[in-house]
């Protein structure tokens, strides 16, 4: 989707939307930047759109017409719809795919899925899924399974000012640095006779950034007990569990110095949220693997990522006239 983007030079553009119409511009992909100078993201869907809190008739195209400075549109690929990051956006993706296939014999297949986009708490999930199968092959049966998980979230740097609740963890005005994480777990089974039971979640949706990003995973693999006997698990059985993770620090450069009256403030440097410095490249990837006669193979696999406590960025010290 292509975005239209205005810039006003000035910080009086802070007034430039109302709270409706910044929330309809969100809903729609698009952002505003508050500057200076001020940048004004708007998708090419809401400029024929009636704008919100305007009176009938008044859309998108002309609300923004009627502030003098406004120069644009630039066309560019950017926001939710696009792939492309606008400043302090985050994006993530999750994903979960299950292939079973029983042939030429006796079986059970019993499944729960719970799916969610709401926001969760600290031991709620975004993506459930549990199973338990028993097979047992008549003559040249057997079974084979697939389960994958993903999760993948990218974000410009964030002020954490309004994303933490606990003000303990808020440094303000703090920073969430930028990153771009994956990670992937799942298993599979190739048998003849089996009693498999498996477990997966992830959590990407939370209250506020305090609350961890989760994808969890777990299989128990063995044979098959009935009349005081006991039979192995007969086939293979794996699980891996792949992860990446890049991030950057709160900043990547400063800003400059800037002269200041003697007892000011520090002036801090802002959030380098459009070309951030990559400081952290971790890459780990792992596979257990079973065949022949199994009496038992268990894994559990997990990953956890929250902003538990954000520092301020790096201030700019004070230059003093004459020192």
């Amino acid at each position: 989707m292509y975005t239209y983007t205005w810039v006003l030079p000035g910080a009086f553009g802070i007034f430039l939307l109302g709270p409706l119409q910044a929330a309809q511009l969100q809903a729609a992909g698009g952002s505003l930047m508050t500057g200076p100078p001020v940048q004004v993201n708007v998708p090419s869907s809401l400029l024929n759109t009636q704008a919100a809190g305007e009176p009938p008739g008044v859309t998108w195209q002309d609300l923004l017409a009627e502030y003098p400075g406004l120069s644009g549109p630039v066309i560019q690929e950017s926001g939710i719809h696009s792939g492309v990051l606008d400043a302090r956006q985050v994006q993530y993706t999750t994903g979960y795919n299950d292939q079973y296939a029983g042939i030429s014999g006796q079986q059970s297949f019993v499944k729960s899925m719970a799916l969610s986009t709401a926001d969760t708490i600290a031991y709620q999930s975004n993506i459930k899924a549990a199973n338990s199968i028993r097979y047992i092959a008549v003559d040249t049966g057997r079974a084979t399974r697939t389960e994958d998980l993903l999760l993948d979230g990218v974000s410009q740097a964030q002020n954490s000012s309004g994303l933490i609740l606990c003000p303990f963890a808020n440094a303000n005005p703090g920073i969430i640095p930028a990153f771009c994480n994956i990670e992937q777990a799942g298993s599979t089974f190739d048998t003849t006779l089996t009693s498999t039971v498996t477990s997966a979640d992830t959590r990407v949706v939370g209250t506020d950034a305090a609350i961890p990003v989760v994808l969890d995973y777990n299989i128990n693999a063995q044979g098959l007990s009935a009349g005081g006997q006991s039979s192995p698990m007969i086939g293979s059985v794996s699980a891996y569990l792949k992860v990446h993770v890049q991030e950057a620090r709160n900043e990547s450069t400063l800003s400059g110095t800037t002269i200041l009256p003697f007892g000011a403030d520090p002036v801090y440097s802002f959030p380098d949220s459009l070309n951030p410095q990559k400081s952290e490249d971790l890459a780990y990837s792992e596979t257990s693997t079973a065949s022949g006669l199994i009496s038992q193979f268990s894994k559990s696999m997990g990953y956890t990522s929250q902003a538990s406590a954000v520092q301020a960025p790096i201030p700019i010290l004070p230059v003093v006239e004459g020192a």
